[in-house]
């Protein structure tokens, strides 16, 4: 599958230390087989949740029909936990409007 990346995920991770960057990056890059990683859990309508490690956890949506996997937001694991209605409201707004994305290179 395609795996493209929303703008605002992608300058959280552009604005890592590298060694943060490529953990991530690798753990996207796993995306493209969705259904093969193991950690990966359901928690709506198409959304999904990857934690990577115990420092980040990455939403994203999977779209079967247009074989593509769209990362929406990428956090500290941290802040998600201390922030849940921040990421609920978060979550309802995913089904409504696609935000800019780039597209995972390689």
């Amino acid at each position: 599958m395609k795996v493209e990346v929303e703008i605002k995920a992608w300058n959280f991770v552009k604005e890592l230390p590298i060694k943060g960057r490529r953990i991530i990056l690798k753990q996207l890059r796993r995306l493209e087989e969705p259904f093969l990683v193991s950690e990966i859990e359901k928690i709506g309508h198409d959304v999904y949740r990857l934690h990577i490690g115990r420092t980040y956890t990455v939403f994203f949506m999977i779209y079967t029909e247009q074989n593509l996997v769209r990362v929406t937001d990428v956090f500290p694991s941290k802040q998600h936990i201390n922030n849940t209605t921040g990421l609920h409201k978060r979550l309802r707004m995913l089904c409504k409007k696609p935000e800019k994305v780039l597209s995972l290179i390689r």
